[in-house]
Parts: structure tokens; sequence; C-alpha cells
């Protein structure tokens, strides 16, 4: 049986009923090609049964809210030295540790006095002790009614599980920062979609190309399917040669925010996403991050704001969007990129040229051009 610790939730107090019950709901979502799992909460723990561990195993690590993950043999609680005896022939020579956890505070041994009986057991059955660093160590947990014994503990991601937090939008570039921004926020709990602004005459293409594919990337960490905004770039290409270049890619990121902002007000999202890092480029000065920000109602989250670029790499092949992120793609930003942009962008100054261009107008034109695909 799978055994799945969910530390955080524990700490949720009498709100741990409500982020139990999502993961629960996660957990099934995830394992749903095994036919009708049924995870069952027991003394800080989640129990599954299925056909095939292993596999299912590998599905679970990329859900949020689970911490790590053993698969545990279920015994009495008076046969806990035979069963970890009758599983240790591979232990043989090899050094051992045995942890255990009484989450029964009735039973009559301590954790200390498990650890010392069964590893002498172990050690008369040709396994060493070392307690520092040992080649296995044995888990033992002691619930109320039986005991479960692991070999093998797989630590997970941890976090919140996707749907205790409300929905998000996440502002999807072609670059390595926004998936990675993206998969934090799902850590929290958040359920994300996506807005991508393209320079394609068609949606079509960039449906097609390493957009899609980065986004499907993230989706096995989401317990249901993510939907895609894709926003042509060409009314803003339009008036962009009115723009003061120095200050042009600050405008047209607040022209990002006030798109997103439109679509937050129809769908219901809670917050919007980016994959700033404090200055990590000129677009991303704590100055053009608040002249950025102020045309925004919703708030604006950075989880990679103190990251530095080679953290965010880390990351991303972490959790499998890095090599997708590297492939050659021209993206909007790069069109507005100047060899000197401002770093100190003036808000009065910004906010007068998008009256002489009428952004308004540039954003409900984009809007209208809106395609959406559900992934």
């Amino acid at each position: 049986m799978l055994n799945i610790h969910c530390s955080e939730i524990l700490l949720k107090g009498k709100n741990q009923r409500f982020f139990e019950d999502i993961l629960l709901g996660n957990i099934k979502s995830a394992l749903s090609e095994f036919g009708d799992v049924r995870p069952v909460s027991k003394r800080g723990r989640i129990l599954v049964s299925v056909s095939d561990e292993v596999r299912a195993k590998q599905k679970l690590m990329s859900v949020f809210g689970v911490d790590s993950i053993l698969i545990s043999v279920k015994c009495d609680r008076e046969h806990i030295i035979e069963k970890v005896l009758s599983m240790a022939d591979s232990f043989k020579g090899k050094s051992i540790r045995v942890h255990t956890k009484r989450c029964d505070k009735r039973f009559n041994l301590t954790s200390q006095q498990v650890n010392q009986i069964v590893g002498k057991a172990l050690v008369e059955h040709g396994c060493s002790v070392d307690l520092d660093n040992p080649e296995h160590t044995v888990f033992i947990e002691i619930l109320g009614d039986c005991a479960l014994i692991s070999f093998e503990k797989t630590k997970c991601f941890g976090g919140l599980p996707v749907g205790s937090s409300g929905p998000v939008l996440s502002l999807l570039s072609g670059g390595i920062d926004s998936p990675v921004s993206s998969w934090m926020m799902m850590k929290r709990g958040c359920s994300v979609d996506f807005m991508h602004m393209h320079q394609f005459s068609s949606a079509k293409q960039p449906e097609i190309s390493k957009i899609k594919d980065l986004v499907s990337a993230i989706l096995p960490y989401s317990p249901v399917k993510m939907r895609l905004y894709l926003m042509p770039y060409v009314e803003f290409y339009k008036k962009s040669l009115s723009i003061n270049q120095k200050n042009e890619l600050v405008i047209f990121r607040r022209f990002l925010l006030r798109i997103a902002n439109k679509l937050a007000e129809k769908h219901g999202y809670r917050g919007l996403v980016t994959g700033d890092s404090l200055g990590q480029v000129a677009s991303q000065t704590l100055d053009n991050l608040f002249v950025t920000n102020e045309v925004s109602h919703y708030p604006v989250f950075r989880p990679l704001i103190a990251f530095n670029k080679q953290e965010i790499i880390d990351l991303a092949e972490k959790i499998g969007t890095y090599k997708i992120s590297i492939q050659e793609y021209k993206d909007c930003c790069s069109l507005v990129a100047y060899k000197n942009p401002s770093t100190k962008a003036k808000l009065d100054f910004v906010k007068s040229t998008e009256d002489k261009i009428d952004i308004d107008g540039i954003v409900d034109k984009t809007l209208n051009l809106c395609e959406i695909i559900d992934i």
C-alpha cells in the first residue's frame, strides 16, 4: 500500500479537513488510470491501495500537498519484529537504522524502545547499525489498530493541494522564468491558467509551438485542465512607432497587465503571476516594477522576485520545463527590447504616452482577437 505523508496540512488546525478533502480529490484524479481508487486518511497520513505501487508513486510525486511517499506493509502491532525480519534478507551484511513513529501513544513501548528491539533483531539477522549514514532505514509507524513497515521514503514537493488557494492567471512568455513562477504558485495551492502574447497572424502558430508544450509540461502538477489565452501583438505593434523606445517595454508590460486585469475580472481570477526577478533586466528594476504594477487592480504575484538566474534555471530543470524554454522562439518582449532602455521610467510620462496612443482602445481590440484553448 502507498503511505502518503502531508506534513504542512497537519498545521492547519480547524481548517485541516478543508485542505485534506481537496488533497484526497487530487490524489484520486492523479490515480484515475488505476480505476476506483479510494484514498483513506488515517492519523496524519493517507493510505492508498493500488495494483502497481511503483507507477502510482511516480504519479503522486507531482501532486502538491504530498510531502513524502512510502510503500508500506501493514501488520499487527504485536508482530512488528517478525514482519521486519521476513522482509530483511536483502539487508544482511549492510548497515541499517530503525526509525519509529508512535502515532498511538497508548502503545506500551516508546519509539526509542521499538527502535532498540527491532535494531537488535536485525543485528542478529546479520545487519550492522549506523545511525548517521545507514545504507537502509526501516520506517515503522504504529497506528491505533496496526503498524506500517516501510524500507524506502521518497521525498516529494510538499506545499498545498492545488485548488485550496483559488485561481490565478499567469503571464506566460517563451522564456525560462514564467513557467517556474507558475509552478511555484501551484505549489502554494493555486489553480493556474495562462495568457500569452504572440506575434503571429494566427493563434494556430503558437498553439503548435513550444508555448503549448510549456503548459503541457506543467499540466501533470494540476488535477484539472489548464486554459491558455492567446493574444495577438499586432494592435500594440501598430502604435509602437509612437512610443519612446526607452519606455516601450514598460508600456508594453503595463499593456499586458491591463489585458490580464480584464480577463481576471471576467473569469474570476484572484491574482496575476509574472516571472519577474528583481534587477535581472531593465524592466525588472524596482522603479520599473513600481510603474508597471501601478496599472493593475489585481495583486501581481512574483514568486521569483529574490531568485537569481541560476536558481531559476535549476528549478526549471527539476520540474521539466527548462529544455522546452530554451527552444528557439521569438516572443514579444524581445520585439520591444531596446539597447539602452530606461531603468527608471517616469509614471507621468508613461501615462501621457498611453493616452496619446489610446491604450484602452488597443486593449479592447486585442481582447476581441483573443483565442482560447484548453489543455
